[in-house]
């Protein structure tokens, strides 16, 4: 249990240096775009093609437990829970980019329309709200 424990710790660790830290110094301003994109491409590149897909993958990369909440006409509503958001949240990190551009290419496919992804940070709950709206 404890080498599991530093596992993930150190998962962690690489994944706040690289996304909180390092990109946003080299990215600047274009951070948050560069970064929706990114997720649009790694959801092609691993050929994510539903939300199930979409569920396990952010399992596996330790981005935490995605959950599709709504859905409506014009859009879907999914929130991101776990440690990780957790952690994240609490060393105020508000970047959740690259799950949003993932959740709407997976969106496009599921759907056939046209989908952009808003995140609304869930400070209270201690989640990540991400809205995919229909354009």
């Amino acid at each position: 249990m404890h080498d599991n424990n530093q596992s993930n710790e150190h998962v962690y660790f690489l994944n706040q240096l690289y996304r909180d830290f390092l990109l946003p110094e080299i990215l600047g301003d274009d951070n948050d775009a560069i970064l929706y994109w990114a997720g649009k491409r790694i959801t092609r590149h691993y050929a994510l093609a539903s939300y199930d897909d979409l569920i396990e993958f952010f399992e596996e990369a330790e981005f935490g437990t995605l959950e599709l909440i709504k859905e409506k006409r014009t859009s879907i509503t999914f929130e991101l829970s776990g440690q990780t958001v957790i952690d994240r949240l609490n060393s105020d990190s508000k970047e959740f980019s690259i799950e949003s551009g993932m959740i709407a290419e997976v969106v496009q496919k599921e759907t056939g329309r046209n989908a952009e992804s808003e995140i609304n940070i869930l400070d209270k709950d201690q989640k990540v709200q991400i809205i995919a709206r229909f354009g």
